[in-house]
């Protein structure tokens, strides 16, 4: 008999039906040909949810579920209750970018609109796309008059409007797309960890719209902490609502090679844990992607090893509790 297949941080598989509000409902987008380079995202569903399971195993394997954090010298404690929910995989059609995007955007919009939280697994960053459409749907369906604001950190604007033979959907411009969706607060879009070249145009455009973003440069300069909660003061503004989009090639690629698109001097896995234990901590964080975990590009799986640290330091909150909470 095949071993059942690994969930996130071995949450209970389930069902859309089974979420509640303000718990966390996992979709996986197993999708990576809307990618122009480097391909192998499709497999970082899996290897998300293996890495993450074995972060579980590791942390939960004594009789002690305390535990002390250096960072932030707090003592936690695991939560009594299911907060996070794996949902599955969002069916996904080889044939047509068309099917897919709505396949994703349907599953994430019955999580948030049952009020639950959608935490999406890439697949290439165009998914964040589709992940944020079904996001932005649900959300109007629960409060048809708010909007949301927006954090994305990544190596690259992902804001063409358009990519060569790829055209208009494609991993370069799932910004620009969730850029155009009605109950996004535009002036409240943040870029985080951009080092590659950017197009003048694009960086013009988002400086119109009141848009901020914040270089890897930015991040060595002021320090991760002090990025993060300027990109969070920025993105909330006016807002009950915020989406997360984290496209794990803003780290430097000397840490992790097993991504689409790989780019030097990004920020470091410190930086990167540093600045979502503040957007954790201070944002009304109701939406997440994660994207680019490509596990065949990097034999020693140590990729999908931090890209699992990560999401920890994401969903930390909803797996511990503070002991004196």
């Amino acid at each position: 008999m095949r071993p059942p297949a690994p969930t996130l941080f071995n949450a209970p598989a389930a069902s859309v039906e089974d979420l509640s509000p303000g718990t966390v409902g996992v979709v996986g987008m197993p999708m990576d040909w809307t990618h122009s380079s480097r391909i192998g995202a499709r497999h970082g569903p899996r290897a998300l949810r293996q890495a993450t399971t074995e972060l579980s195993n590791n942390l939960f394997n004594g009789s002690d579920e305390r535990f002390y954090d250096p960072a932030d010298q707090g003592s936690w404690q695991r939560r009594p209750d299911d907060n996070l929910l794996d949902c599955g995989d969002a069916p996904i059609d080889p044939a047509s970018v068309e099917r897919t995007t709505e396949s994703i955007a349907v599953m994430t919009e019955a999580v948030r609109t049952r009020d639950a939280i959608p935490l999406a697994l890439g697949g290439d960053h165009y998914n964040a796309f589709p992940a944020c459409l079904g996001y932005s749907r649900g959300l109007a369906t629960r409060h048809p008059n708010r909007k949301f604001g927006y954090i994305q950190i990544d190596g690259h604007l992902d804001f063409a409007d358009r990519l060569g033979a790829w055209g208009t959907h494609n991993h370069a411009t799932n910004g620009r797309r969730i850029s155009e969706l009605p109950n996004i607060e535009q002036a409240n879009m943040v870029w985080i960890g951009i080092t590659a070249w950017v197009d003048g145009s694009e960086l013009e455009t988002i400086e119109k719209m009141g848009g901020k973003v914040f270089s890897s440069t930015d991040v060595h300069n002021l320090g991760a902490g002090d990025v993060a909660d300027r990109a969070v003061r920025h993105a909330t503004r006016g807002c009950e609502h915020l989406y997360l989009s984290l496209d794990v090639d803003a780290m430097d690629a000397g840490f992790l090679p097993g991504t689409g698109s790989v780019v030097p001097s990004g920020i470091t896995p410190r930086q990167y844990c540093q600045m979502l234990d503040v957007i954790a901590e201070k944002a009304p964080v109701d939406g997440i992607d994660i994207a680019e975990v490509a596990p065949s590009l990097d034999p020693s799986g140590r990729t999908e090893r931090i890209a699992a640290h990560l999401l920890f330091r994401v969903l930390r909150n909803r797996i511990l509790e503070r002991e004196d909470s």
